[in-house]
C-alpha cells in the first residue's frame, strides 16, 4: 500500500491564510498553535516516541516558532 502525500492545501497554516483568518505565515502559525493547545498537552502525554512527537505538524510548528524571534533578530 502506497502512502499518500498530503497536499499543501491540507496544511492547517495554509488553510488559515487561504480563508483570510491570518494575513501572514507568522500570524497563521501563531493562531494554529494557540487554537490547538489542548492537543499539544495531549501529545506531550501521549506514548509517542521523541522522533514521532517532534515530527507531528503541530509540535514541529511550535518548536520552529520558539526560536524564530532570535533567528530573525540576527538577520
Amino acid at each position: 500500500m502506497e502512502a499518500r502525500l498530503p497536499s499543501i492545501l491540507e496544511d492547517p497554516v495554509v488553510q488559515l491564510l487561504l480563508t483570510g483568518r491570518a494575513d501572514t505565515v507568522q500570524a497563521a502559525e501563531r493562531l494554529y498553535v494557540e487554537e490547538h493547545l489542548d492537543e499539544v498537552i495531549d501529545l506531550v502525554n501521549s506514548p509517542l516516541s521523541d522522533e514521532e512527537f517532534r515530527q507531528h505538524p503541530l509540535i514541529a510548528t511550535l518548536l520552529s516558532r520558539g526560536s524564530r524571534g532570535w533567528d530573525d533578530s540576527i538577520l
